[in-house]
């Protein structure tokens, strides 16, 4: 912990109250804001002592204005002490599974493959890792000055406060409201998501009391007061002037009070220039310090003023002597307010100047490049090579520790550097490329002038693919593919690899807006690739326009078979293709495939630590519980879904899997949580794309509509879902019951012919395709339309050996009621009951009700609506349970399953509820009775 004044805190009772009461419960986070000089470093410091007598491990930083472009620079001073401490095989299991990513930016795993991670991979890791390191004691984070704290730590320090429910971790920082800080929006997030503590001016009286520590006796109140008013209250300029005037020897009385006004200079700057003005050597120095940075090394220092070595070291002990450093081995101030009145002295050119000579000099001395392009920064141009040079390798570290955000800022700053043209290609292209996580237009605008400008065909291919997945990010697919097509057609035929490369590339892009003759390039690409990559693209994408065109379902899952029996890699491409095999699969009827799919997804997420990946997989788990007719284990895996997507800067709205969420919770009889999903995408009464979850997203309204009473509006919005894929050349039934859905509307509002005609030509296509689930809800449509009992009772039959449970428990509905109306109560009840049953086991409340409803109707009786006993468990619920039974912890589990613990305890705390008992330790013997 820094401690820079040994003075007594004064009136920082209650702040120091707030402290012991997050020590005391393991957990809780604050932060002290007040202006520069308040003592909220003291407090710091005090804070860390308590927690260090309570037996807590402190881990603490301080964050500094030159060094905010420093990636996950505050987290390295957190945590390279903490597994510096550990023995090695407890420190290899700190950073293992879902914590490795962290390795990239604290060390110890510096090799970790992160081939599709970001910044939020990183986060997410240290989330778990700073877990770990707090499972057997809570662990405390200090951290002083955290407005200049750099972006990704800001990141991960907000994602930490957003998911601290559970979390044995206490956060405390310090923040100078007088500063901005270098990422003011993230700055005003985490100050949001923490509970801050004002940290004011003294008071009079407090005053007092701490020129008695200084005096040795007690003030005359006059001479308080006048030494209050000279400095406002602030601490800081309390001490310091109490402590100048000490030492000159005046006594705190009531004759004395009259002479403080001249002895306070009317700024901080002027107090600091008065007491450093008598040495040059004394003031160069300190300019120095202010320039390079707390923590520069006394020998840099002097070389950049031009000091001997031996001067220097007088000047570093007369500016500690004067409380200017807090040390000299590193030089550092003792406070902000000291180094930014010494930096306000010097001018600005001779500021910007200084720079440049401390980035020269930091360069002859082959120092960090972070720490010279941290003073090309604050400087123009150097006009030397080597100042691009350092700038690039700045930013390749950037990257590497997973930080986009300060790679642009170095490799902005060095296009203001004279370049050789052979570099514009490279430094262009290297810029587009980090602003692709960052700022998409600018991506575009520099990737496109590194295409334009590279002449080997190879190269251009190279920044192309970037280009596109830029272009793609404006929601220009055209243009994207056009990019593609001008790279592949400017390369030879020895480049086939790269052509496939680039063509699988152009198709994902494509993927939203299906046309008919992209099966055909996909059918080329599976017979031409060799690349297990590229192979696995074109299985998957042939799987998946199979499915949406119609065509050979056998077909569908042979390429979904190939695409899980080739080992997915961490790439995109396969990440995607392993999706698509997943939602393949269920419209094939193949859910067992389905689900492996996910579980390839969730492990490979829990290999590399990377939420991203983590997202795909409850994203395919919950697509697979849609398809089923799960509705809670739907909502639940898209709400873990949407967690992580949160994380990852909330990225990763798919319309195609949303559009699940938005149906059950149509299912669940809750609409206005469905208009919350839908109204993410904003599109659906503006401009629409014509894409498959354009779609989906029509289809869902329209069930919201029929929910609410506007069948009218319902039937527009079914049949307007129908026009886009037909308009994109899509027919299979297994996307979409468009037409089973719009021909029951038409029936409700008496328009028999259109209904006879939809509804019979799902079911023609659904005979054909030869899934139960698709068969099954077209016959239930027809047999509504045409009043036919066989055909509804043949939909309840087919779907019977299905697991889409929901459709079943539909169909079954119908036919019950259709029973009724023939006067067969007995056999209604019956097919009611089932239903009734089926809706409960799938959490569709909506049908429920009025299956219930329809039973009573009937002469029965609702069946009991309570679900106790393990039987009454969700899967994933089940699964929890059988874990913690087994011993393990929260955090394991959550580890496990990608979840966080908050998500584990709500689970746990709805075991309980349902299996009625109240501790952990009964979990074993539940299910065992439940077994039995």
């Amino acid at each position: 912990m820094v401690q820079r004044s040994e003075r007594p805190l004064i009136g920082r009772e209650e702040q120091l109250a707030r402290v012991r009461e997050l020590l005391t419960a393991g957990a809780g986070m604050l932060v002290f804001e007040g202006p520069p000089g308040a003592g909220k470093t003291a407090l710091l410091a005090a804070a860390g002592k308590l927690a260090g007598a309570a037996g807590l491990p402190v881990a603490s930083a301080r964050a500094h204005p030159l060094k905010g472009d420093f990636t996950f620079g505050v987290v390295r001073q957190l945590f390279e002490p903490l597994l510096a401490a550990l023995p090695e095989e407890e420190r290899a299991v700190a950073l293992s599974g879902l914590a490795a990513p962290a390795g990239q930016v604290i060390g110890g795993n510096a090799e970790h493959d992160n081939d599709v991670g970001d910044t939020f991979a990183v986060v997410h890791a240290l989330y778990w890792l700073t877990a770990r390191l707090a499972e057997r004691r809570p662990l405390v984070l200090a951290i002083d000055d955290v407005q200049w704290a750099d972006t990704a730590t800001l990141r991960w320090l907000l994602y930490l406060a957003r998911r601290a429910e559970g979390l044995p971790v206490v956060l405390l920082a310090c923040r100078n409201v007088a500063e901005p800080g270098a990422d003011p929006g993230l700055l005003a997030e985490l100050a949001d998501a923490l509970a801050g503590v004002e940290v004011p001016w003294l008071t009079t009286g407090q005053a007092a009391e701490l020129m008695t520590g200084v005096f040795g006796r007690s003030p005359d109140p006059g001479f308080s007061a006048a030494c209050h008013r000279a400095t406002a209250g602030n601490p800081f300029l309390l001490g310091e002037l109490a402590a100048s005037l000490a030492t000159q020897g005046l006594t705190p009385t009531a004759e004395a009070a009259d002479r403080v006004p001249d002895l306070v200079p009317e700024t901080v700057s002027a107090w600091v220039s008065a007491r450093i003005r008598a040495d040059s050597a004394t003031a160069g120095l300190a300019k120095a310090v202010a320039v390079l940075g707390d923590g520069t090394d006394l020998a840099t220092a002097a070389a950049l003023v031009d000091l001997p070595l031996d001067r220097a070291g007088a000047a570093a002990d007369a500016l500690a002597a004067l409380r200017f450093l807090a040390g000299t081995h590193p030089l550092e101030f003792v406070h902000s307010i000291v180094r930014n009145a010494v930096l306000s002295g010097i001018a600005p050119d001779e500021r910007e100047a200084a720079h440049r000579r401390a980035a020269r000099l930091l360069h002859e001395r082959r120092r960090a490049d972070e720490q010279i392009a941290a003073q090309l920064l604050a400087s123009g141009p150097a006009g030397q090579p080597w100042a691009v040079d350092a700038l690039r390798a700045a930013a390749d570290t950037a990257m590497r520790r997973s930080g986009p955000e300060a790679a642009v800022t170095y490799l902005r700053r060095a296009l203001k550097e004279p370049a050789p043209e052979a570099l514009e290609v490279d430094l262009f292209a290297q810029l587009g490329q980090a602003e692709l996580a960052v700022d998409a237009p600018s991506a575009v605008a520099h990737l496109s002038e590194a295409f334009d400008k590279a002449e080997d065909p190879r190269r251009a291919a190279r920044i192309a693919s970037g280009l596109a997945v830029a272009i793609t990010q404006c929601g220009e697919f055209a243009r994207a593919e056009k990019v593609l097509a001008h790279a592949m057609a400017c390369l030879g035929p020895g480049e086939h690899e790269l052509i496939m490369e680039l063509e699988a590339t152009s198709m994902m892009i494509g993927l939203a807006a299906f046309a008919p003759p992209m099966a055909a390039r996909a059918r080329r690409l599976f017979a031409t690739a060799t690349s297990p990559e590229i192979v696995r693209w074109a299985a998957a994408s042939l799987a998946i326009y199979g499915a949406w065109a119609g065509g050979s379902c056998a077909e569908v899952v042979a390429m979904a078979e190939r695409t899980l029996e080739l080992e997915a890699g961490h790439d995109q491409l396969s990440l995607v293709a392993t999706g698509l095999a997943a939602a393949a699969s269920c419209y094939a009827g193949r859910f067992d495939l389905a689900d492996a799919s996910g579980d390839r997804i969730l492990e490979l997420a829990r290999a590399t630590g990377i939420p991203t990946i983590a997202k795909w997989a409850h994203w395919t788990f919950g697509f697979v519980a849609y398809q089923k007719g799960h509705v809670t284990d739907t909502i639940e895996q898209m709400r873990i879904a949407d967690e992580i997507s949160e994380s990852v800067n909330g990225e990763g709205n798919h319309p195609d899997v949303y559009a699940g969420f938005a149906e059950s919770y149509v299912d669940q009889g809750r609409p206005d949580e469905a208009d919350a999903v839908l109204a993410r995408f904003g599109f659906l009464d503006g401009d629409v794309p014509e894409s498959t979850g354009a779609s989906a997203l029509f289809g869902v309204r329209g069930r919201i509509r029929l929910l609410r009473g506007d069948p009218r509006g319902a039937l527009e919005d079914q049949l307007r879902a129908g026009r886009i894929l037909e308009a994109l050349g899509i027919g299979s039934p297994a996307l979409s019951a468009w037409r089973s859905r719009a021909a029951v509307i038409h029936h409700r509002l008496g328009e028999p012919a259109e209904a006879t005609r939809l509804a019979g030509a799902e079911l023609e296509l659904s005979r054909a395709w030869g899934v139960p689930r698709p068969l099954g809800i077209a016959l239930r449509a027809h047999g509504i339309i045409h009043d036919d009992l066989d055909t509804l009772a043949e939909s309840a039959e087919v779907l019977a050996g299905s697991p889409a449970r929901l459709e079943h428990a539909r169909s079954r509905f119908r036919l019950g009621l259709a029973l009724h109306a023939r006067g067969h109560a007995e056999d209604a009840r019956a097919q009611l009951r089932q239903a009734y049953r089926l809706a409960r086991e799938c959490g569709a409340d909506a049908l429920v009700e009025r299956a219930g409803e329809a039973i009573t109707r009937a002469g029965g009786r609702r069946p009991r609506a309570a679900r106790t006993g393990a039987g009454a468990l969700t899967p994933r619920q089940r699964r929890i349970a059988e874990l913690a039974a087994a011993g393990r912890t929260n955090r394991q589990i959550a580890e496990e399953h990608y979840l966080t613990l908050r998500t584990v305890e709500h689970h746990l705390t709805g075991v309980y509820q349902v299996l009625g008992i109240d501790r952990r330790d009964e979990l074993a013997a539940a299910l065992a009775a439940a077994e039995s």
